[in-house]
């Protein structure tokens, strides 16, 4: 007889399509998943479940090691319906498939009763889009080392339930690895509950009580504040940019004040994505009359953030002919950014000063809190950032170096 856990009961008793089960480790969310994948598959017929993950080599040491423990404990693992070891079929007329998504278009346009995401944070939003726009239920679980896709754009929606489950949940994790997790506690912290070691202590956040850990290597913290609060601040604007046709295409407005840089985001989709969202006619009244590609697209989306034409628009310099596009739309001040600086002359100015963003912006917020540094193989931090999360950060590092040339920011 399987003993259930409380992670399990926990986890059985989420009722919505999408089943968000965020933990630490020792947890056993992956495994109390399977364990209610193999009963549904087993006691109703005609089922199609898939499982994915990053790796199918990791996931036949991880996951389908426990697929099929859990199988002959229930005792109805036959290895005639076990095919090239990645799925197996019951004599119901059910399966279950374990794919990975290692492989180009793996997964894509996929039906499923039930898909199963397994670490989820280890794959991209579209990714993770494509495997379960078809799928009647969904199953993600993931370790929290960061804040992530699932947090912005799963978490939020009517249709999905979210459970946070810690070692604690598992009342047969062996004493072995209880001890180990609570070793991160101690090496984290201090008895007075003080931070002994920013390393451990982090670990003991995202393993030990499976909440959202900080990003090791991260290279901003930065605060955020009232959208009231910042329309408040009777200062100079400047806007920053930073274009994206397939990525991001973002645009931000900065003002400072006595050391302090307030920023607050005003577009953050890309060219493509806002030229899907409007009618074919719409996209014609906009680029009616225009001699450049997306001409009229740049100031539509400008004047529809609602930005002065008087304002300063300091730009990613490598696209030219947007700016002139900009120019032409009445954006007369718009130019590129002047001698663009060096990536870790840029950190080391952002850094130097105090920044805070409104709380509508959710966009800057995520990227300030996962850009950081980028490591080697071996695991150990770079001097150079990771090339990713940092299209809102960009824009605010142009916008600054131009307050920094028009005396608006003195010293650092």
């Amino acid at each position: 007889m399987i003993q259930p856990t409380k992670a399990l009961r926990k986890i059985a008793g989420l009722t919505k399509r999408i089943k968000g089960v965020q933990g630490g480790q020792g947890a056993g969310k992956t495994f109390a998943i399977l364990m209610l994948l193999v009963n549904h598959a087993y006691s109703t017929p005609n089922r199609e479940i898939f499982i994915a993950s990053e790796e199918l080599s990791k996931m036949r040491i991880t996951v389908i090691k426990d697929f099929i423990n859990i199988m002959r404990m229930f005792d109805i693992f036959n290895p005639n319906f076990w095919v090239d070891g990645t799925l197996y079929r019951f004599d119901n007329g059910s399966f279950i498939k374990f794919i990975g998504l290692d492989k180009a278009d793996i997964g894509k346009g996929l039906r499923s009763d039930v898909m199963f995401v397994n670490e989820a944070n280890k794959i991209k939003f579209d990714t993770y889009r494509e495997l379960t726009s078809r799928a009647k239920q969904i199953f993600i679980d993931f370790n929290p080392n960061a804040k992530f896709w699932f947090h912005t754009e799963v978490e939020p929606r009517n249709d999905c339930d979210f459970i946070k489950l810690t070692f604690e949940d598992n009342e047969f994790l062996s004493k072995e690895e209880r001890g180990e997790i609570l070793r991160y506690k101690e090496r984290g912290f201090n008895p007075d509950g003080s931070v002994k070691n920013q390393y451990w202590a982090n670990m003991w956040r995202v393993y030990g009580l499976g909440e959202i850990g900080q990003v090791e290597g991260r290279i901003y913290t930065w605060k955020p504040i009232p959208l009231d609060e910042y329309r408040a601040i009777e200062k100079k604007v400047y806007i920053g940019c930073d274009w994206g046709k397939v990525d991001p295409f973002a645009v931000v407005e900065v003002k400072y004040m006595d050391g302090n840089l307030y920023v607050h985001e005003l577009n953050y989709e890309s060219e493509n994505e806002l030229e899907r969202k409007l009618s074919p006619t719409e996209l014609h009244q906009i680029k009616a009359g225009t001699t450049e590609e997306n001409e009229g697209l740049i100031g539509w989306v400008f004047k529809k953030a609602g930005i002065s034409k008087n304002s300063v628009i300091v730009c990613d310099n490598n696209r030219p002919n947007k700016i002139i596009s900009l120019r032409r739309s009445g954006y007369e001040y718009a130019v590129a950014v002047g001698g663009k600086s060096k990536l870790l002359d840029r950190i080391g100015m952002l850094n130097g000063l105090n920044i805070y963003f409104t709380d509508t912006s959710k966009n800057i917020e995520f990227e300030q809190e996962n850009y950081c540094y980028s490591k080697d193989k071996f695991g150990v931090l770079q001097e150079e950032p990771t090339d990713q999360n940092n299209h809102t950060i960009d824009a605010i590092a142009y916008a600054v170096q131009q307050m920094f040339n028009d005396g608006i920011i003195k010293n650092v």
